[in-house]
């Protein structure tokens, strides 16, 4: 099984409580944050998916601090659609830099700043 499609449920329902929280659906958001939790204690209790606990348990956490701490609304979506998403938010930034003229190293060191200060990542 591949290692992203095996986390492809549990990235699905962490991604919809995210668009739904987003847009403000705050009761659809929970539905699917619910849902998550319920799969969390399914995957407990078969020994075989110890990985997509690992990987449930860390997004239903990442779910949990960000609702305590009110930043909920800040959350990346997660697995293939974060990537795309990311991607996508990549590019669009980088035209945005493009368009308005500025140098190619001036766009790198941006994009590369947005990439550590706004996701985390290289």
């Amino acid at each position: 099984m591949d290692t992203l499609a095996k986390y492809k449920f549990a990235d699905w329902l962490y991604n919809r409580f995210v668009e739904n929280y987003k847009n403000q659906n705050v009761v659809e958001a929970f539905i699917f944050l619910d849902i998550l939790s319920r799969y969390q204690l399914f995957a407990q209790e078969i020994r075989k998916l110890s990985d997509q606990r690992r990987h449930i348990k860390e997004l239903h956490r990442t779910v949990t601090k960000a609702l305590k701490e009110g930043t909920a609304h800040r959350l990346h979506l997660a697995g293939e659609e974060g990537t795309a998403e990311f991607n996508k938010v990549m590019a669009e930034y980088e035209a945005q830099l493009r368009e308005i003229g500025l140098s190619e190293s001036y766009i790198t060191d941006r994009v590369s700043d947005k990439k550590m200060n706004y996701y985390g990542s290289n």
